[in-house]
């Protein structure tokens, strides 16, 4: 009698390989979805923002809206006249001079520095007399008063059609997104 191709043994031995391979397929699949999970899970967002325009409580700041934290890659500010400033500040008071009289606070973005999830840092933000109070300074007699007119000047200078600022900035995994003050919306850099 003669034997055919296909017996019992190796028909078992093909339904093992491919529940085998199935079983591969199918946790490549998981790793692949864990790892996407695992980094949506630290994804920062950050958004360049005008805050209360036209009011004597004007502020541009930067916030992180995603659930991780943003690390500052770099910082450029450049202008029409091919100027490059490492930091707003400066573009704001070389843009500004000496002659206009803006009291205004502001804070530094640096390579390195740590936007945590869900935090706010106001760029530039005219100063009012609630923070005056609150900052414990005794008298503000000597302090020039912010008025709508300075309100709106550094409000234009900071959205100057002719001024671009990009953040390029990354997650703990080390993902890298740019924003910049035209579009608010990060794009991935591969």
């Amino acid at each position: 009698m003669r034997k055919g191709f296909w017996n019992i043994e190796k028909m078992v031995g093909l339904t093992a390989l491919i529940v085998s391979l199935l079983t591969l397929i199918v946790f490549v699949y998981q790793t692949n979805l864990l790892r996407k999970q695992q980094y949506m899970s630290v994804y920062p967002h950050l958004s360049l923002m005008n805050e209360k325009s036209g009011t004597l409580h004007y502020s541009f700041s930067l916030s992180n809206y995603g659930v991780g934290p943003a690390f500052i890659e770099s910082v450029k500010i450049s202008a029409s006249n091919d100027m490059v400033y490492d930091d707003i500040i400066h573009y704001v008071e070389k843009t500004m001079g000496k002659q206009d009289s803006i009291n205004y606070a502001h804070s530094n973005l640096w390579v390195g520095r740590l936007i945590p999830a869900n935090e706010k840092i106001n760029l530039i933000q005219l100063i009012d007399d609630t923070m005056i109070k609150d900052w414990g300074v005794v008298s503000s007699e000597n302090m020039a008063k912010n008025t709508l007119n300075s309100a709106n000047k550094l409000y234009q200078i900071l959205n100057d059609n002719e001024m671009d600022i990009e953040i390029i900035y990354s997650s703990v995994y080390g993902e890298k997104w740019s924003i910049g003050n035209h579009s608010n919306v990060p794009k991935k850099i591969e």
